[in-house]
This record gives structure tokens, C-alpha cells and sequence, in this order.
């Protein structure tokens, strides 16, 4: 047994553990999906649009007809983040919950077909791999993020998207298709929910 079989065999010990330690419910994401379909506040526009401008970039000229030849990193740090919004998950909570899903405690993220590991203080509204999650620290949204939102109904998930714009003056940041969505104008999230139909 080689230094990378310890290795990977002490890695499935941990996610076999982590996944028998729940009493109820669990929902898994792949750890590439964490915050790439995000919400955030507004003041950050410019940032993300820059940002999304020098993805966009970058993505042209490292891509040789079958894939890309380099990977970007893209600059995280937002102006204003989430948690200064200050905003009560269980606020947020009665935003989401009328996506109609059920609300589910026990967060998994990783990668691969074994390795779990428990995301601490994260909740998901959703089924499958279609979800949406929020996680918090001393009762203080962090992050609100999506997995595979182009399988919610779509007149629900405009709706609670207008939600969070009105109530916190939020954005959707799509870094899959690096654009921005206005989620005040209600307008704009019907376009950007219709651009699934024209990919």
C-alpha cells in the first residue's frame, strides 16, 4: 500500500463518518459549485461586472476548440459582503421556504463520488441537485448561493429572487454565465430566467 492509498483510504474513513453523523434529511453540492450562482449586495456591481468582463477574457483566449489551456481565478472580494446586510436566516427563511421545497439542516459538500464533508452551520430548500443554500455564523447570513436553479419552477424562484432584491437590495451574480441580475427590477430576472431557454 502506497503513501496515496493511506491517503485516500483516510480521506473515505472521514466522509463514510461524516455521513453516518446525521439524523434526518442530508443534500449534497460539489465543492466547484460553492457561490457561482450567488446572491449579493448591490454595491458590489461594478466589481462584478469588471470581474465578469476579465472572465470573459480570459475564457477566449485560453480556449483551444475543446477546452480551456489555463484556469482563471477570479477576485472574490466583494466591496460590501452579504453579512453586513446583517440579515436574520430566519427572515430569509420565510423568502425561500416559498420556493416549496423542504428545508433541509444537514449540508454535505466535496468532490468526487466518496469524499463528504459537513458544511457547519448551512441550510438548503431543495431536492436532488436542485437547491438553494444559505450559511451563517452568530445568527448573520454569510453566503446564499444556487446549484442547478434552472430546475425550480420558474414563477416561484422569480418571485422569492424579486424578494431578496426589495427587502436586502441584492444582485444575482452568474459566474457560469458571468452576468449580473438587478434583483429590484423584475424585468431583468424574467431575462435573465430566460436565457436557460436560448442556451
Amino acid at each position: 500500500m502506497g503513501l496515496f492509498d493511506i491517503f485516500r483510504n483516510k480521506k473515505q474513513r472521514q466522509s463514510e463518518e461524516v455521513q453516518q453523523t446525521f439524523d434526518g434529511p442530508t443534500i449534497f453540492y460539489h465543492e466547484d459549485d460553492f457561490r457561482q450562482v450567488e446572491i449579493v449586495p448591490s454595491d458590489n456591481l461594478l466589481s462584478l461586472k469588471t470581474e465578469s468582463e476579465k472572465v470573459d477574457t480570459f475564457a477566449k483566449e485560453h480556449f483551444d476548440g475543446s477546452g480551456f489551456t489555463d484556469i482563471y481565478v477570479r477576485n472574490d472580494e466583494n466591496k460590501t459582503k452579504l453579512n453586513q446586510r446583517r440579515i436574520d436566516p430566519s427572515d430569509l427563511e420565510k423568502i425561500l421556504s416559498s420556493l416549496g421545497f423542504d428545508r433541509i439542516p444537514n449540508v454535505l459538500t466535496g468532490y468526487g463520488q466518496s469524499y463528504r464533508e459537513q458544511h457547519k452551520n448551512c441550510v438548503a430548500f431543495g431536492k436532488d441537485y436542485c437547491a438553494v443554500y444559505y450559511d451563517f455564523q452568530d445568527n448573520v447570513v454569510e453566503h446564499i448561493w444556487f446549484t442547478n436553479h434552472w430546475s425550480m419552477d420558474r414563477e416561484r424562484l422569480a418571485k422569492s429572487l424579486h424578494e431578496l432584491g426589495q427587502q436586502w437590495n441584492l444582485l444575482l451574480q452568474d459566474w457560469n454565465l458571468t452576468i449580473t441580475v438587478d434583483l429590484m427590477d423584475k424585468s431583468l430576472i424574467d431575462q435573465y430566467l430566460n436565457t436557460y431557454d436560448e442556451e
